[in-house]
């Protein structure tokens, strides 16, 4: 009876046994697993160089971003980053969904912040409550690409409500009351107000690690409406780039490609001009932007049929992911030197 007692408390005992293994085996690979995550986050390029040695191809994600995950990916091969300190920086670009306008926030890699239009006055609570939610105070650059109130029209509350370091707009005036607005808030507030100028001064000073070029308008053109006096901007951060169109229309994305180098052109993120408009987005200027992902910013059910059918099927034709605010609400667009990754707010 002995002897049976004892076999089943050495059962008993290696069960035991065996289960507590089983934890401790289960407790390392967490503890392994955050500690990879932990090296991901802190020192992503080092993680994606172990991980390409001991595995044989890069990491799915070089370095994880807060938020969802991302829909997308994008891997620019051919970046070289200046240093390892550099590569580990970001620069975040957020299309915040105010309905049928624009309204872009960035975030550069030392910590500057661009806002690219605020959309309608009616839009402005969205607008500030996005920014509180960025803990945003002060605007070191403000962007109005062109006077129309899907735009501007929040802009003067804007000017009232945060300290602005430079304000770019183009060198055309309007007798909207949004513009009119404007022009009041940054004359009160002594705001320096700079001439947006392909011609000269296209360089935007706001952060060293990033070049930010206007490649529209030229001061020397007269345009055929306001919708292509847009100040068009891009946003290059060492091998990645974003290119801002406003409501850039065809006729002015002719001027830019016969005045321009066609290296200035180049950009992982392209904003389609114009809310995704037929008048805008031509195939010559889409083959010198050679994008992998583009961006509409419409509302929903807009009266204006945006984004075009003929821009969508312009957008199958290239293969191009596209996202729509409409759908997809505001989108987070992250780069970091070498990759792009984007986070919609909800799926499309």
């Amino acid at each position: 009876m002995k002897n049976v007692d004892n076999k089943h408390k050495a059962h008993r005992n290696d069960k035991m046994a065996s289960r507590k293994s089983s934890k401790v085996s289960a407790i390392l690979i967490g503890i392994i697993v955050l500690a990879a995550l932990v090296f991901s986050i802190v020192a992503p390029n080092q993680f994606n160089s172990l991980y390409e040695a001991i595995i044989g191809h890069p990491a799915e994600i070089v370095s994880p971003f807060i938020g969802n995950s991302p829909d997308a990916i994008l891997y620019t091969p051919n970046a070289s980053p200046s240093s390892e300190n550099e590569s580990a920086k970001t620069l975040e670009a957020f299309f915040v969904d105010v309905g049928q306008g624009d309204c872009i926030f960035l975030r550069s890699p030392n910590g500057k912040t661009m806002l690219v239009d605020c959309g309608e006055l009616s839009s402005f609570p969205a607008v500030e409550e996005f920014l509180k939610s960025q803990n945003v105070e002060r605007l070191d650059v403000v962007v109005a690409t062109h006077p129309h109130s899907d735009h501007i029209g929040g802009m003067a509350k804007v000017i009232d409500n945060y300290k602005i370091g430079k304000f770019y707009m183009p060198a055309i005036e309007n007798t909207s009351s949004a513009f009119e607005a404007m022009i009041s808030a940054l004359e009160e507030k002594e705001v320096n107000v700079i001439a947006a100028d392909a011609s000269t001064k296209s360089k935007v000073s706001w952060d060293s690690d990033v070049e930010v070029r206007i490649l529209s308008p030229f001061s020397d053109i007269e345009y055929s409406n306001l919708n292509c006096y847009s100040v068009v901007m891009r946003i290059k951060f060492a091998g990645t780039a974003l290119m801002l169109t406003g409501d850039c229309e065809k006729e002015s994305e002719r001027i830019m490609l016969d005045r321009l180098p066609t290296d200035y052109f180049t950009a992982d993120i392209l904003k389609l001009g114009h809310h995704g408009s037929s008048t805008s987005t031509s195939v010559d200027f889409l083959t010198a932007v050679n994008p992998s992902v583009a961006i509409a910013m419409l509302g929903k059910d807009n009266s204006y049929g945006h984004p075009h059918r003929e821009t969508l099927k312009l957008m199958k034709d290239y293969a191009l992911k596209l996202y729509r605010t409409d759908k997809c609400g505001t989108i987070r667009v992250v780069l970091d030197g070498k990759t792009v990754a984007v986070f919609p707010e909800r799926k499309s």
